[in-house]
């Protein structure tokens, strides 16, 4: 690098410079030269050894005070119902009720019936028997002209009768509403000849509204009603339906 400064030098300043600098080569430092590229980096360094730990740090800011509550949050989803629990012990016995008003006799329910028969001549058979001689008839509900008794309090009813004959005897109690010919229930039968005989029966029958019962004979009708020897139907209610 000196070698080729030198050589520039004396080629372009003469004779004087010539002989100068060249006489002076190699005695004399040249001027320097311009800084050459950064070498590359050199490879890393072997791990140092582990430093001592550093003091404590400082706290932070003091804690500040506790802020209000919030709103309260919408209400969450129902959850499952969970199993029943025990019974309870019984509680105590309450007090009394206070007392109730006087009841009254006259409008609790009623209905009863008692006829006699006053006609000479048999029945027809399977006719309804007049019993045309009212003796008892609470309400109005049994109607002598067709010898019918009609409910109009449903309710168990007890129906009898006790009637006097002069030959043999069958009669049906009959049920049914209207002026249908109705359903049997019972028939009683008794057998005489030649003399008086007092037939009874009687039936316990539940009744619903316009319904109705009467006795009816068959072909064996020797019923009678004389002086002396009635023959009756009776009727009575033993409790009202519930």
């Amino acid at each position: 690098m000196w070698t080729m400064w030198a050589m520039l030098i004396c080629l372009a300043g003469g004779q004087l410079a010539s002989a100068t600098l060249c006489r002076t080569y190699g005695t004399v430092p040249g001027i320097p030269g311009l800084p050459g590229q950064p070498g590359s980096d050199g490879r890393d360094g072997e791990n140092g050894p582990k430093g001592e730990q550093g003091p404590p740090g400082q706290g932070g800011a003091e804690r500040g005070e506790k802020g209000d509550p919030g709103l309260p949050g919408h209400p969450g989803k129902f959850g499952p119902m969970g199993p029943p629990g025990q019974a309870g012990l019984p509680g105590i016995t309450g007090a009394p009720g206070p007392m109730g008003e006087p009841g009254d006799y006259k409008v609790t329910f009623k209905s009863a019936f008692s006829a006699a028969r006053s006609i000479s001549s048999y029945p027809r058979r399977e006719q309804p028997v007049r019993f045309d001689r009212i003796i008892t008839n609470e309400n109005g509900h049994y109607e002598n002209r067709y010898g019918r008794f009609t409910c109009s309090v449903p309710g168990i009813y007890y129906f009898t009768y006790h009637v006097t004959s002069r030959g043999n005897l069958c009669l049906n109690i009959k049920k049914g509403r209207g002026g249908s010919r109705g359903d049997r229930v019972v028939t009683f039968c008794d057998f005489v000849h030649s003399s008086f005989q007092v037939t009874t029966g009687g039936v316990v029958l539940k009744m619903a509204m316009n319904e109705s019962v009467w006795l009816e004979p068959t072909e064996k009708n020797s019923l009678v009603g004389l002086e002396g020897s009635d023959s009756i139907f009776s009727g009575f209610l033993i409790f009202p339906e519930a």
